[in-house]
């Protein structure tokens, strides 16, 4: 006997599906705020076929985890979030993903 049948609950189904993101936000001069609500599922693509943008953000999301020096880093290391930006600069039109890498490595030497 399963340990959810014991408590009479059901197991969860297999969906897939790794989150909800629920939001709320109200306009500037509105009097009440609007939810949106999205499901996030996995499915199953390989990092090498990931867009740039996403590889951008893991980046970012990287960088921000090594400078609180956050527990949930794991085994992040400033060489791997900055190539991880290097795979994320995509056409970068204005130079801020490059000025980002840049501002990596500045950090990764002071550290």
């Amino acid at each position: 006997m399963s340990l959810s049948k014991s408590r009479g609950k059901k197991a969860p189904a297999i969906t897939g599906e790794l989150m909800t993101l629920k939001l709320r936000y109200k306009k500037p001069c509105g009097e009440r705020s609007k939810k949106l609500q999205f499901r996030i599922r996995d499915h199953g693509t390989d990092y090498e076929q990931a867009s740039t943008d996403l590889k951008f953000a893991a980046a970012v999301a990287g960088f921000g985890m090594l400078l609180r020096d956050s527990p949930h880093k794991g085994v992040t290391t400033y060489e791997s979030v900055l190539e991880l930006a290097r795979q994320g600069l995509g056409a970068d039109r204005r130079g801020y993903r490059a000025e980002f890498v840049e501002l990596v490595r500045l950090a990764q030497q002071l550290s």
